[in-house]
């Protein structure tokens, strides 16, 4: 008899002491912590820009050695804005910048963009030769016509896609790459400003 009171005792115990540790974990107010949907929002943006971007008419221009560059259109398929950060060849170690036209007419002169390529919410950026484009520095492997260059465009959200760039022979304007580390009698990459 002594030992059933004690158990009873015990149980009631042990249940108000995990009602009032409960009770501690629960917000002062009273209700219940869910995601908002502003938070759930943000969290399935964070986790596809690489899905909302789709890359047509890709392209490389075939070259030797030294600079050449890829092409094509970028569209932002979401409803927020897409932030291309880096391109990467992870099969021929090339190192990529994103360049952008800065100036005016005979003074413009391609550069680096400063952080990431923005893609508004459902537009499209067009890389193209005289424009934006995808800079090969310093080829450690001709880029040959017919083949394909695969980069890995590398997104804020720490997102990322792999495109192929089908290689082809380009002449334009004639224009000409030189990495920054040729002879200074090779010219110097502002010298491709007027296009590509």
């Amino acid at each position: 008899m002594m030992s059933e009171k004690i158990s009873t005792k015990s149980l009631a115990a042990l249940g108000l002491g995990a009602a009032l540790l409960l009770t501690g974990c629960a917000p002062a107010d009273g209700t219940t912590q869910e995601p908002t949907a502003q938070n759930s929002h943000h969290e399935q943006h964070a986790s596809r820009q690489a899905d909302a971007l789709t890359v047509t008419d890709p392209w490389a221009k075939a070259a030797e050695k030294g600079m050449s560059a890829a092409f094509g259109t970028l569209r932002n398929d979401s409803d927020q804005p897409v932030e291309l950060e880096a391109v990467v060849d992870q099969e021929h170690g090339n190192t990529l910048q994103i360049h952008e036209m800065a100036g005016q007419g005979t003074d413009a002169v391609m550069q680096q963009i400063e952080g990431a390529l923005q893609i508004p919410a459902g537009q499209s950026v067009e890389l193209a030769p005289g424009g934006n484009h995808i800079m090969f520095m310093d080829l450690k492997q001709p880029l040959v016509p017919a083949e394909v260059a695969t980069l890995r465009l590398e997104f804020a959200d720490g997102s990322s896609k792999d495109v192929q760039f089908p290689i082809r022979n380009y002449d334009g304007a004639n224009e000409s790459y030189h990495s920054q580390h040729s002879q200074d009698t090779e010219g110097t990459h502002e010298e491709h400003g007027g296009g590509h």
